[in-house]
């Protein structure tokens, strides 16, 4: 018996009256910027047909695409790339190929593909066969990818080869098809050198002469959260009638038809998903690569006229790095820098604006909600504490700690509901913290009237010895700020003496010395502020989202702890 389920447990609690007003921002957006072509009323009846059939979703959109603009360039990827009327005859054949080996009517397919064709075609291909589609965290452990196939009796993988020594007996016992493929075979085999059949085969032999189902089942799409430790939670996101929730990002974001999208956010997230859709709503053409690299990325502005770059804080922060250690003053081009997952600090913000002009904007979210607030490069231009603007179809309430509700101005943990909101978690045994039916994000924060403002995660808050409250956000700001730093990270450590003390780990340009940064966290910040320990390092592991993982910070010799604790007692 199979312990898992893909039934809505959550419930949105958000009134019609909410919904109605984000479909209608949803047109009102779409026409102002022109993103949508209907056509005529043939076109507007094969779209009422695939939606019956399909879903409003990415198997829809692209078909849409492959009639109106068949031979713009959809995707450029490490394998090429695809015009639109090929994406949809390349997903067509996977849908094919997976619904011959078993793979309809409900079965689970995951997929651990890094950015490219090896996670989109699958993306379009499950809503033709019907199939679920289970998105694997890349940095996910082989205990870990073991634990969730079998957890999830999935009946097939798409992996990127790169990926198969991390795959126990235990997770092949099942139809495994290769994805991306190495320069040299990982694993040697009977199957063109490889021991496993590609996914470009298996499309290639599909038989095409048997149909994909006139009704599919509908398909149910799970994204991996970012999990330390155990099996990491597998998010359910909710069936949607419509994509209306996208107006949040349109409502900042300079959309438009055909434009060169730079994709650098990792598609197995909620927020590389939401702007592939949005990507494909607009007929754009996709540029994206498996791995990131600062030097590809301002080649391919160049190479490809890209438009918009979608990225994430520890992209955007590489980027600016190389071009001040390569004296490359500023970049004209670019119409919109999208940052979510992990906020930019206020210096970075300032940072992005010199290098770039007014083109960044953020977007607050979880792969839970997807976007929750927005904000545009002049609302963050003149607000860098900014966290973006609430939309229709999204409430935010503040909550104290006895679950209480919070006015305006006042700090407190975020909580909400939204039209989008996910469906639950696939164990049963998971549920989700909600706080008066509302949906605990797990950040602190406040509002001003429909502006949100995140102070950092519930977690990072720290008490310090002056029994005041600090965010490692407003020192890591200050420390970002001297010429010879590159990064840094500020987190609370436990403390013998005061319960919590803080911690900086910094990343130098140049050799600075701790008291030095200590002395100006005092002068601009407060005493409360000094950090304990400063540890320097040489890097910062981080998650896809450009999160550190503080488990892998190292631990500051005991004489350096020592002598740093005296310095600020």
């Amino acid at each position: 018996m199979s312990r898992y389920t893909l039934s809505a447990r959550v419930k949105t609690n958000i009134a019609r009256r909410h919904v109605a007003h984000q479909f209608l921002h949803f047109l009102q957006r779409m026409r102002q910027r022109k993103i949508i072509s209907f056509g005529g009323p043939k076109e507007i009846l094969a779209d009422v047909q695939n939606i019956r059939r399909w879903g409003g979703l990415e198997a829809t959109i692209v078909s849409r695409a492959a009639r109106q603009v068949p031979d713009r360039v959809a995707l450029i990827d490490d394998d090429g790339q695809l015009t639109y009327k090929e994406l949809i005859e390349e997903a067509e054949k996977l849908a094919r190929a997976l619904h011959q080996r078993g793979c309809h009517s409900g079965a689970n397919v995951a997929v651990m593909a890094l950015n490219g064709r090896g996670v989109i075609l699958p993306l379009i291909a499950r809503q033709m066969a019907g199939f679920n589609i289970f998105l694997i965290n890349g940095n996910s452990s082989a205990v870990q990818i073991e634990e969730y196939l079998d957890f999830h009796d999935i009946k097939a993988m798409i992996v990127d080869e790169e990926f198969l020594e991390r795959m126990t007996e235990s997770a092949r016992n099942r139809t495994v098809l290769l994805a991306h493929l190495e320069d040299e075979p990982v694993e040697t085999g009977d199957v063109d050198g490889r021991p496993y059949e590609t996914m470009q085969h298996a499309m290639d032999t599909a038989d095409m002469s048997v149909d994909l189902p006139a009704k599919p089942a509908r398909s149910h799409h799970v994204l991996m959260t970012s999990g330390t430790t155990g099996m990491p939670k597998a998010v359910i996101r909710r069936h949607l009638k419509s994509p209306q929730s996208s107006a949040n990002i349109a409502a900042v974001v300079p959309f438009e038809r055909n434009m060169r999208v730079l994709l650098s956010a990792v598609l197995f997230h909620a927020y590389g998903w939401a702007y592939l859709g949005m990507a494909l709503i607009t007929q754009s053409t996709i540029v994206t690569h498996r791995h990131f690299d600062a030097t590809k990325v301002l080649d391919d502005f160049k190479e490809h006229d890209i438009t918009l770059w979608v990225a994430a804080a520890t992209r955007i922060r590489g980027v600016v790095a190389y071009m001040d250690d390569n004296n490359i003053d500023h970049y004209e081009g670019l119409k919109a820098i999208t940052n979510s997952g992990s906020l930019l600090l206020p210096v970075e913000i300032q940072k992005t604006y010199e290098k770039f002009g007014p083109v960044l904007c953020s977007m607050y979210g979880s792969s839970e909600t997807t976007a929750i607030s927005t904000a545009g490069p002049h609302d963050l231009i003149r607000d860098p504490h900014l966290s973006g603007f609430i939309y229709p179809g999204c409430i935010v309430k503040i909550f104290d700690d006895n679950g209480n509700e919070l006015p305006d101005g006042e700090e407190g943990v975020v909580a909400i509901s939204s039209y989008d909101l996910f469906a639950g978690y696939t164990d049963p045994a998971v549920e989700p913290r909600m706080i008066d039916g509302m949906y605990y994000m797990g950040d602190r924060g406040y509002k001003k009237g429909n502006r949100l403002y995140i102070l950092g995660r519930d977690d990072d808050l720290v008490i310090t010895q002056y029994a005041e409250k600090i965010y490692p956000v407003e020192i890591m700001d200050e420390v970002m700020r001297l010429d010879q730093v590159r990064d840094c990270f500020v987190h609370g450590v436990p403390d013998a003496h005061t319960g919590q003390a803080l911690r900086a780990y910094v990343i130098t340009k140049d050799e600075i010395a701790p008291d030095t940064i200590r002395e100006h966290v005092r002068s601009h910040l407060s005493d409360a502020h000094v950090p304990r320990d400063v540890v320097y390092v040489d890097d910062f592991k981080r998650g896809p989202t450009g999160k550190v993982l503080a488990r892998f910070l190292p631990e500051p010799d005991e004489h350096n702890q020592r002598e740093e604790a005296n310095a600020t007692r």
